[in-house]
């Protein structure tokens, strides 16, 4: 008998125990998501206004200024998605800064298969701060971190153009030049991403890699990439493929075009088709494809114009 309720006893204490760890495991995932859902714009911009002055230090120690883009178009309205892939490109130089001077590099993160919210920018931009920040000691800065404060009303356009100035701030600093070879992995990685929305959608045969294309200089390969956003903007039209605020364009450069410039709007493209993965439950996150070594602009023309077709397919 007393050993019936001892163990009746037990028994309700380890349900106890389960319910409440159950409970708390629950208010930590409410707590969380609530979280997540009070980020916004402001708050992204703010830690990219860190960024910046930590930048502006680093260039006030190794005596260089950020580089300047006198005719970079107005820009178009951004959505998450794509501050989000500003900002692993501005990750991705901050990577590169850190190897040139010695210091260990992070791994950069996939596009996720998900909507992309404010707080997931924020993720991503805290890991840019923390890198800039490990840079100080390198380029003998010594005074405290700046904090900038809470500016309200911002919007993912904002953020986007804080991050641009970012970038050049990091270009100032000795970051190599966009060459073919980088655009033509950008490339590579949205046939990928593109095979991925074909399996999802039963497309079965197997696009060819054109080739043979000779003597394409950058702005025929920048006209193909926009070729390529204009496709996918049409495809969004269709429910199928509809995202968030609809595939946006960005306007279009004068003057001179470089490879910088055409991965650029490759970005955006792949920006594009994360969210239309998203859209169709394709579920393998984005693979970045190896970065190649002797690529010219034809050959990414080349890229351009099959990640092109594929898409006119779908």
């Amino acid at each position: 008998m007393l050993r019936n309720t001892v163990q009746n006893g037990l028994n309700l204490a380890i349900s106890g125990a389960r319910w409440l760890i159950a409970l708390v495991a629950i208010t930590i995932m409410v707590n969380a998501t609530a979280g997540a859902q009070n980020i916004t714009p402001s708050h992204v911009y703010q830690v990219v206004d860190d960024v910046n002055s930590e930048l502006t230090l680093l260039h006030n120690a190794n005596g260089s200024k950020a580089k300047t883009d006198k005719k970079a178009p107005d820009l178009t309205a951004r959505k998450p998605r794509h501050v989000f892939q500003k900002a692993k490109e501005v990750l991705q130089k901050v990577q590169t800064l850190r190897k040139l001077n010695g210091l260990s590099v992070n791994e950069i993160p996939a596009f996720p298969v998900a909507a992309i919210k404010p707080a997931d920018v924020k993720d991503l931009v805290v890991v840019i701060l923390k890198d800039v920040r490990g840079l100080r000691a390198t380029f003998g800065v010594s005074e405290a971190s700046p904090t900038s404060s809470l500016q309200s009303s911002k919007t993912p356009t904002d953020v986007y153009g804080n991050l641009i100035r970012a970038s050049l701030q990091l270009d100032g600093l000795g970051i190599p030049r966009i060459v073919p070879n980088d655009v033509y992995q950008v490339a590579m990685t949205i046939i990928s991403d593109i095979n991925k929305i074909r399996t999802v959608l039963g497309q079965t045969d197997e696009f060819e890699m054109m080739s043979g294309s000779k003597g394409k200089k950058p702005k025929a390969v920048y006209q193909r990439s926009f070729d390529l956003l204009n496709t996918l903007k049409t495809k969004s039209n269709n429910d199928k493929f509809k995202v968030p605020g609809g595939v946006i364009l960005p306007n279009k450069r004068s003057g001179k075009i470089r490879p910088g410039h055409v991965m650029d709007v490759l970005n955006n493209a792949l920006a594009e088709i994360g969210a239309i993965k998203v859209t169709v439950g394709a579920t393998i996150p984005t693979e970045i494809a190896p970065v190649p070594s002797g690529k010219t602009p034809s050959n990414v023309f080349d890229a351009v114009s099959t990640a092109l077709a594929m898409a006119e397919k779908l």
